[in-house]
């Protein structure tokens, strides 16, 4: 995945923390994407199912929080889904619709824009299926946070970057027995991790990344600039995940 420098590669989760877009919509992806310019970014999605079979993206069971409408999305058909209005933060209702994956697939397909996968459900197949499908392989990083679910998305595809939330000595072993191309395993470390393990990790040319989560640990407001590269320098991430990517990618950009 290419970076905003030969170092870090910025991922917007969600998008990103911009209130006056409703979070994971298309007006927010080309907002992001329009301020990154020639570099590239990361867009972090979740993905779930509706009743009809259609990938949509939402982060919640429920379409309560961020639409104008009712109803866990599992349950619900594409008809009432595609007449829904997305929300911003403070309630306030806008014309985005909620994005299918595949209108984001095709939205990324000419764009410096590359995705991080959440995938809610268990439809890691489908959901790759969909990826082949637009050639789009190798720009896609995948999430996973149980070991079988790692496995399995590691089976159906060896061309995405596969992360693995790697918080001991004991996660690291059993990710470490997945096999995976070199070079596109993710170890998603937190404060819990080790340095003693992230060093170890480099030294197998696995990909550190981390987040930031400024919505809850600032609230909801970016960092300054000598924090995010505290967070990079210590943890010696290839990869952050944070709420305002683009004051992540200002802050990280090397000096001329």
């Amino acid at each position: 995945m290419n970076s905003v420098n030969a170092q870090v590669s910025i991922v917007a989760h969600r998008g990103g923390l911009y209130f006056q877009y409703p979070e994971s919509s298309m007006t927010l992806f080309n907002s992001t994407a329009s301020s990154f310019a020639a570099d590239t970014v990361v867009i972090e999605i979740d993905i779930r199912k509706s009743k009809d079979g259609t990938l949509y993206l939402m982060h919640d069971p429920s379409i309560d929080r961020t639409t104008n409408g009712e109803g866990q999305l599992a349950d619900l058909g594409d008809g009432y889904l595609n007449s829904l209005r997305l929300k911003t933060k403070d309630g306030t209702i806008t014309s985005d619709h909620i994005p299918t994956f595949n209108e984001v697939l095709t939205f990324i397909g000419n764009r410096n824009i590359n995705l991080m996968l959440d995938i809610k459900a268990p439809v890691h197949k489908e959901v790759l299926e969909q990826v082949k499908k637009h050639k789009l392989e190798n720009r896609m990083l995948v999430l996973t946070f149980q070991n079988e679910v790692t496995a399995q998305v590691a089976k159906i595809s060896q061309n995405v970057l596969l992360s693995a939330l790697i918080e001991t000595d004991e996660a690291w072993k059993s990710f470490e027995q997945i096999p995976v191309h070199n070079g596109r395993r993710i170890a998603y470390v937190t404060t819990k991790t080790p340095a003693k393990l992230i060093t170890a990790l480099l030294q197998k040319n696995v990909l550190i990344m981390a987040d930031v989560s400024e919505d809850i640990r600032s609230g909801g407001k970016p960092l300054h600039a000598d924090a995010y590269r505290s967070k990079v320098n210590a943890q010696k991430l290839d990869i952050l995940i944070s709420d305002f990517p683009i004051e992540a990618r200002d802050a990280l950009r090397p000096e001329k």
